[in-house]
């Protein structure tokens, strides 16, 4: 079960156990939200069998998981080839070192490509920083965990913007400010105020690149 539903998340809707999980369990929490998704995906799959786009969805997948996992973050739902990905607040920074592990397997994973005469994948990475809701809903019959926030609302469309800015990791200011070690990290304004769809405040982006030192494994 907890293959299916985070055990990060199981402590949330279901406090007293798998077998008493309820609809509207909930808590609040300030996380770091990551959003993946892979560019000019509908391209890809037109010219693909289901069967050979199963595979190599579940291939891309595995790859960016296993940069997420180690570094304290936990995987919420795939929504088709995307990644909606949770941090907890005390790993803002590994959530960034997140994002650049899944760059930097993803170039790995675009060189076998190339060797087999297949084409690069690409992919834009959104992150923000907020106050969410993390519970259950649904009904009797069918219950299902879930994040509500505008926080979650904002990460996806950040995410989008990386098309627009030609960039491939994009962050807030909520996500730079709560970095522990920005030195880390080459951060770069890419728009002081931009409006964000569906937002009447206008937001700053900020790009995020290779920093050229190695990074630390992560503990």
């Amino acid at each position: 079960f907890e293959r299916f539903v985070p055990r990060k998340f199981l402590g949330v809707v279901a406090p007293d156990g798998i077998e008493k999980i309820r609809v509207g369990e909930r808590a609040t929490r300030t996380i770091t939200i990551l959003f993946s998704d892979i560019r000019g995906y509908t391209s890809l799959s037109e010219a693909m069998s289901a069967e050979q786009m199963f595979e190599l969805l579940n291939d891309y997948l595995a790859r960016m998981g296993n940069e997420i996992d180690p570094r304290g973050g936990f995987i919420d739902k795939y929504i088709g080839d995307a990644i909606m990905a949770l941090f907890d607040d005390e790993h803002t920074d590994e959530a960034l070192l997140a994002c650049l592990a899944m760059r930097r397997s993803l170039a790995d994973w675009n060189v076998e490509r190339a060797a087999r005469g297949e084409p690069p994948i690409d992919t834009g990475i959104g992150l923000h920083r907020g106050e969410v809701i993390m519970g259950t809903v649904g009904y009797r019959s069918r219950i299902d965990s879930t994040v509500i926030g505008d926080a979650v609302n904002l990460a996806s469309r950040i995410e989008g913007m990386t098309k627009t800015y030609g960039c491939a990791i994009l962050i807030t200011d909520e996500v730079r400010d709560a970095l522990q070690h920005p030195e880390r990290f080459v951060i770069t304004l890419v728009d002081g105020a931009v409006k964000v769809k569906g937002k009447d405040i206008a937001v700053a982006l900020y790009s995020v690149e290779e920093p050229t030192q190695s990074e630390p494994e992560p503990t």
